[in-house]
């Protein structure tokens, strides 16, 4: 990692940094980023968990818009 001081960043550089900050702390407490991360997990579980998870959520999904 380099480790070249933040005073030789230009604003314009500064400015950048903080919006892209501030958009992924955003993007983190939104409810996308939340299943996003879900989906991944449920990606890397093998096929036969994978299946008993999507059988699962399609009965919740269901039961809550009965509701």
């Amino acid at each position: 990692m380099n480790n070249k001081p933040l005073a030789t960043l230009t604003d314009e550089q500064k400015s950048l940094i903080e919006q892209l900050a501030t958009d992924k702390v955003n993007s983190m407490n939104s409810d996308q980023y939340l299943c996003d991360r879900i989906d991944e997990k449920v990606l890397e579980m093998e096929e036969h968990i994978q299946a008993y998870f999507h059988e699962r959520f399609h009965f919740h999904m269901k039961k809550s818009e009965q509701k």
